[in-house]
């Protein structure tokens, strides 16, 4: 998942609570050249989302969010 200029849309959040609830642990990709701009989106994210910041490396944050009813064929943890 990529996040860009736009921010967190009203499209890229209910992509990522998708994405969360799918798979439980993703990597979002920040195309935002600010360092302080992208941890501060990254924090929000995390927030609107009740998911955990995992790790951030650069332009990449690993997000984890358990699933309400994980499914093992999706599921990147259960696997």
């Amino acid at each position: 998942m990529t996040v860009a200029g736009n921010g967190l849309s009203e499209g890229v959040m209910e992509e990522l609570n998708r994405a969360l609830e799918d798979h439980e642990l993703i990597k979002v990709k920040l195309m935002i050249a600010d360092r302080e701009v992208r941890h501060q989106i990254v924090g929000e994210l995390c927030e609107k989302s009740s998911s955990e910041l995992v790790q951030e490396i650069g332009k990449i944050a690993l997000i984890f969010r358990a699933a309400q009813k994980p499914d093992i064929r999706k599921s990147n943890l259960l696997r």
